[in-house]
Formats: C-alpha cells, sequence, structure tokens
C-alpha cells in the first residue's frame, strides 16, 4: 500500500508566487513582451512545483520524491536510509518550507542527503521507520 505525504508550504512560497503574479500582470499592463513570456515560464514552473510536490512510501519500500514535470523525480530504496531527522533551512531541495526533514542514506560507498518538507513531519518519520523495520 502506497501512502503519500504532500509537501508543507511555507509563507515564503506564497509571498513568491504572489510577488511572480504582480509582475507578471505589472509586465503585462506595460507590454513587456519578452519580460511576460519569461516571467510566465517561471510562473508555470512556481504553480507546477505547488500542485505537484509531494512524497510517496511504496509498499515495495521505496520514497519517491516528486516535484512536479519539469524537475526529475528521485527514488530512495528504504533499506538504504541511514539516518532521518527534523531540520531548518532554505538550501535548494524538494521542498517548499524550512521545516524540514533530513534523509541520509547509502547509494554504493557514499551515504548522501537530500531534504523534504512533509506536512506532518513526525508521522512521515514514524511511516519511514515502520516501513524499514518490517
Amino acid at each position: 500500500m502506497n501512502r503519500t505525504f504532500h509537501s508543507k508550504v511555507d509563507w515564503w512560497y506564497w509571498l513568491l508566487i504572489i510577488v511572480t503574479a504582480f509582475l507578471l500582470f505589472d509586465f503585462f499592463w506595460f507590454h513587456y513582451t519578452l519580460l511576460t513570456l519569461l516571467l510566465s515560464v517561471v510562473m508555470i514552473f512556481e504553480i507546477e512545483m505547488l500542485i505537484h510536490t509531494c512524497y510517496i512510501v511504496t509498499g515495495d519500500g521505496k520514497l519517491k520524491i516528486e516535484t512536479g514535470r519539469f524537475i526529475p523525480n528521485s527514488t530512495i530504496e528504504l533499506n538504504s536510509i541511514v539516518a532521518i531527522h527534523e531540520t531548518k533551512g532554505y538550501s535548494v531541495a524538494p521542498a517548499l518550507s524550512a521545516s524540514r526533514v533530513e534523509i541520509v542514506y547509502r547509494l554504493g560507498e557514499k551515504n548522501h542527503t537530500v531534504q523534504i518538507s512533509p506536512k506532518n513531519s513526525s508521522e512521515f518519520i514514524r511511516w519511514i521507520q515502520k516501513k524499514t523495520e518490517q
């Protein structure tokens, strides 16, 4: 059975969308065609991430990180997870919030990290720990 966790969305992401929408309207109103087209693409990208960023724990022991159609999705084997804990930050990650869960996983000989922002991080961590124990 799959379990989907949607991304938490912070105020700064909503502010980013509002500022982009205001600038898009302004550029359109004053006939800045190139800037309007460029900002339209940015707005589509922002909305796409807002709608489609989610984290799916699959029944076959994988964590799928989806961030929309324009960014490649990633998959982590649950049995490769070394550590998982809550953190805060604004680094580039498939997360729309500063309240994040950092996952350390082993890929080959190296440890890698990814930060995600599920809405209910404590439930997400419990779910991952439950699935890795099975």
